[in-house]
C-alpha cells in the first residue's frame, strides 16, 4: 500500500493524494481510495478482516504510472507507484500471464483466490491469489467482493483518456483485457524481471 514513490522513481518522494469524501478520485490528481473496509452485503459478506486487510489500496492511472494524465507516450518499462526494481506490467506481460495458466478463457480461474468472492472463488493455480478489491470512481467505492482490475502501463494513444487493465469477475472464469476510464481507481500488481524466461507478478 503505498502512499510515496520509491527512490528511483523520476519522482522520487512525491506523495499520492488520499482520496476522500472532501477530495475525489479524478483524472487530474494522482490519487488513491482505500475501499477495503467497504461494505455491501451481499458483496461483501465473504470477506474476513485479513482478506480485507490484503486487498490494498485503489489507484487512479496517472497514480499508478506517475505520470501525466495526458500521457499517451508511456514506455514499457515504467515504475510508477512500485517499488524500486519492479514495474507496471504491459500488455505484452497480460497476454504471458493468461498463456501460462491456459489462456483467457479460463485465465481468470486460476489467478483468483480461493476465498472472498460472492461466489465462483478461484483455484489460485497460479499463485497470485488475487482477492475481489473493487474499483472507485470518484467519492464512491463500488463491487468489492466481485472483481478486480489491474492496471498496465498502456495508455490508448487515440482516447489518452483510458488506459489497459487486466479484468477479473466473480461470475466467470476468464480473464479480459479492457481498456478503462484513467479516472478510476483500480488494484496494481507490479513486475519483477529476474531474466529474460521468467516474469514475476
Amino acid at each position: 500500500m503505498v502512499t510515496r514513490y520509491d527512490t528511483e522513481s523520476p519522482i522520487s518522494g512525491d506523495t499520492i493524494a488520499k482520496a476522500t469524501n472532501k477530495l475525489s478520485v479524478d483524472i487530474q490528481t494522482p490519487s488513491y481510495k482505500d475501499a477495503r473496509f467497504f461494505i455491501e452485503s451481499p458483496d461483501t459478506d465473504n470477506l474476513t478482516d485479513e482478506i480485507r486487510n490484503s486487498l490494498g489500496f485503489l489507484y487512479n492511472w496517472s497514480a499508478a504510472a506517475g505520470t501525466s494524465i495526458n500521457n499517451t507516450t508511456v514506455a514499457d518499462r515504467i515504475q510508477g507507484v512500485c517499488p524500486n526494481g519492479w514495474r507496471l506490467p504491459t500488455s505484452a506481460d497480460f497476454d504471458t500471464l493468461c498463456l501460462l495458466v491456459g489462456g483467457k478463457e479460463m485465465a481468470g480461474k486460476a489467478l483468483k483466490s480461493t476465498q472472498g468472492w460472492l461466489i465462483n472463488s478461484g483455484t489460485n493455480e497460479s499463485g497470485m491469489n488475487c482477492y475481489p478489491a473493487g474499483l472507485a470512481i470518484r467519492d464512491n467505492a463500488s463491487f468489492v467482493g466481485k472483481l478486480i482490475m489491474f492496471w498496465s502501463s498502456k495508455s490508448m494513444v487515440y482516447n489518452n483518456t483510458k488506459a489497459e487493465v487486466l479484468y477479473l469477475y466473480f461470475s466467470n472464469d476468464n480473464a479480459e483485457v479492457k481498456n478503462i476510464n484513467k479516472e478510476q481507481a483500480n488494484s496494481v500488481r507490479c513486475v519483477l524481471d529476474l531474466d529474460s524466461s521468467y516474469i514475476g507478478f
